[in-house]
């Protein structure tokens, strides 16, 4: 039976009880939520709601229990998706907690005993609100419902009037999704700019050299642009600035750090025999079409040779100090020294039997360095950060780097490939072996465990066999050691946000960061 979580006045847990004796007599303090989401028009969505006490009366988006459940209690963010979809029919939507309160309230014969935690959390979809949990649904401008719960708290149940004072001071565009938009506006002009310098330079080369930066162009406009944002995000760290134009100075560096990653994406994938990235041909598939598949893998190996030239040099043109743009390229040339060493372990794990710990030093090395705390290092030296401030940083982005890793691995079995923009077949076809492919075959049966040891790594993979490894992963329960996982290393990462800087938008951004690694679904 599912119970709820008991906490003391600063939600700390102390057991769990069944949610009738928490709500009998005066109750037992247990944990409990309501999240509000707000739209980009900043609207909040708000509903009315079927209570007991409270029937009728309006409310947050959606309020419930973060509940236990056999060994497993689930996150706020858990917690919110199940409600939201109950209540609301909304699917998953990224919260984040901005406060909580303590309140106890009489319930006709029983009683409400909680800490309840505010989650709030954006959402521009639409929502199919569950006629047996509200009576209707309405997108109100965040300003009027201030104004109106202050006026009339009556017409609100208790727990969105207390809710209040923790939403009221929120600043909706000043997060990571505001910061990265912004960043992404700005930065991607500029690297159409800086590629079409580049086009023009190559005109007095052959056709070929053209055709090369043409590609690298349209190969690098695609992606996340997560590296470049991450360079961008250290240097504001470093400097103690909200995304002033100040921060416009690291767009070169940035768009190094975007070419490092193609030119390793090129060369990964001529290594894994990818067909598609980012919803288009790879590279070598590209130029295969000309003479075959051996000139194709000969011209995007130099094709990608060229792009991290280019980022070498797009660092050394920067306006930096010399002294500041030898640490920087001192910093990288580490960073792909290292990636290297994964890149070569992660191939020989995938032909020979590999232990745990073989397998986190992969994470570690090509993932958490490469992907986090070399972009975010880079961009907090030029900006002149402590070394005790670029140690935390390293903390942050190691543990965010895992959690990252974590994902895209259970991406990898269970992604959406349209989303994802490549093929959920890759990593089985490769028998690429990963931390959560490793637990499977730790946790699964013995007739399970050879299932999975005859169909990863199969080269001619089909989706029917990627399904039967599904089954056999939700079945042996090591998806949900996946997802425990990599919501503990990004709450590690959110514990040392303090430790980086105490301004409290950049803080914010560094927590949502953090729950974007694990919550992403590319």
């Amino acid at each position: 039976m599912n119970q709820v979580i008991l906490v003391d006045n600063k939600d700390k847990e102390l057991g769990y009880s069944s949610i009738e004796k928490t709500h009998t007599g005066q109750g037992m303090r247990h944990r409990a939520f309501v999240t509000l989401l707000y739209n980009s028009k900043n609207q909040v969505l708000l509903q009315r709601r079927r209570h007991r006490l409270f029937d009728g009366l309006w409310d947050l988006t959606a309020v419930s229990h973060p509940l236990h459940i056999k060994d497993h209690n689930e996150s706020y963010q858990e917690a919110s998706d199940r409600a939201l979809k109950k209540e609301m029919g909304v699917g998953h939507v990224v919260v984040r907690k901005v406060g909580g309160f303590n309140y106890f309230a009489r319930d006709r014969g029983n009683c409400e005993n909680e800490y309840c935690a505010v989650l709030v959390g954006k959402w521009d979809g639409k929502q199919k609100t569950n006629p047996k949990e509200v009576y209707g649904a309405r997108w109100v401008d965040f300003g009027k419902f201030l104004k109106d719960i202050k006026v009339n708290p009556k017409k609100y149940t208790l727990w969105a009037v207390l809710a209040l004072k923790e939403v009221e001071g929120e600043d909706q565009e000043a997060g990571f999704e505001h910061t990265y938009r912004d960043f992404l506006a700005q930065f991607e002009k500029y690297s159409k700019s800086h590629f079409a310098k580049l086009i023009k330079k190559s005109a007095k080369y052959p056709e070929l050299i053209r055709k090369f930066y043409d590609d690298l162009a349209d190969f690098t406009a695609g992606g996340k642009k997560m590296r470049a944002f991450l360079v961008y995000l250290g240097f504001l760290l470093g400097r103690n600035v909200n995304g002033a134009d100040e921060g416009k100075r690291i767009f070169p560096v940035s768009l190094a750090a975007e070419l490092v990653h193609s030119f390793l994406l090129i060369h990964d994938d001529i290594i894994d025999k990818s067909e598609t990235r980012r919803n288009k041909p790879t590279i070598h598939k590209r130029y295969e079409k000309i003479f075959g598949s051996h000139y194709g893998a000969s011209q995007a190996i130099v094709l990608g040779d060229i792009a991290c030239f280019e980022a070498f040099n797009l660092i050394n043109s920067s306006d930096f100090g010399d002294r500041l743009k030898i640490l920087c390229q001192e910093k990288l040339y580490q960073v792909l020294l290292e990636t290297a060493y994964g890149e070569a372990l992660d191939v020989e794990y995938s032909h020979r039997k590999a232990k745990i710990t073989d397998i986190w030093q992969v994470a570690d090395l090509k993932t958490a360095r490469y992907s986090f705390v070399g972009p975010l290092t880079l961009g907090a030296l030029l900006a002149g950060s402590t070394r005790s401030q670029i140690d935390a940083i390293s903390k942050f982005g190691f543990s965010a780097g895992i959690a990252f890793q974590l994902q895209d691995d259970y991406l990898g079995v269970f992604g959406d490939e349209e989303i994802l923009g490549k093929s959920v077949l890759s990593d089985m076809r490769e028998g690429k072996n990963t931390l959560l492919i490793y637990k499977t075959r730790e946790l699964a049966n013995l007739a399970d465990g050879k299932i999975v040891d005859n169909l990863w790594g199969k080269v001619n993979a089909t989706l029917a066999d990627l399904i039967r490894v599904k089954k056999i992963i939700t079945k042996c329960g090591a998806d949900i050691w996946c997802q425990r996982k990599m919501r503990s290393f990004a709450g590690q990462a959110k514990k040392k946000v303090g430790y980086i800087i105490k301004d409290k938008k950049l803080s914010k951004i560094l927590v949502e960061l953090a729950d974007f690694t694990v919550n992403r679904e590319r």
